[in-house]
């Protein structure tokens, strides 16, 4: 007779699940099943506490982010509402690790300028499209918010004759 591989576990939040335990060795599968019960908690169940959590740490992303826009008068965002929040909080991500690392004069007066541009950027695609790169550094955000004119965006766009 062969030995069961999916085997079928109750977990600590009470529901049932089979699991394939192909990878753990033959003779310990049954032990392992009954550690994966009493330690863990169902797929279902960790995706919903692992989504919660998310959801929570987002909404308080956004009302730090609400309050660092209202102390550096920062102006409300433009776009759709997805757009709005996430860029907000990008916003609040990219304009709060300049401020905190402005160290000596010079790079203090540089976070001030870059803040005072950031004003002027209301555009939630803006913020969307340049800041999102998880490689870029405090100088990049300064050099790309500094730069920014979203005015020449709509302005230099040229009409073609081409309908579609």
């Amino acid at each position: 007779m062969a030995i069961k591989t999916k085997l079928p576990i109750e977990f600590s939040c009470g529901h049932t699940e089979t699991v394939d335990l192909t990878r753990v060795p033959a003779g310990r599968r049954k032990a392992h099943a009954f550690g994966l019960g009493k330690n863990r908690v169902c797929t279902s169940c960790f995706r919903k506490k692992s989504s919660e959590g998310l959801e929570l740490q987002n909404r308080q992303t956004l009302l730090d982010a609400d309050q660092f826009a209202q102390e550096h008068d920062l102006p409300d965002l433009t776009g759709s509402d997805k757009q709005v929040n996430w860029a907000t909080r990008v916003r609040y991500q990219a304009l709060s690790d300049v401020l905190d690392s402005d160290e000596t004069p010079e790079q203090q007066a540089q976070a001030s300028r870059v803040v005072a541009a950031a004003r002027e950027l209301t555009r939630a695609g803006w913020w969307l499209d340049n800041t999102t790169d998880k490689d870029l550094t405090v100088e990049d955000f300064c050099e790309l918010i500094l730069t920014a004119d979203e005015s020449s965006n709509d302005a230099d766009r040229i009409e073609t004759e081409n309908p579609f």
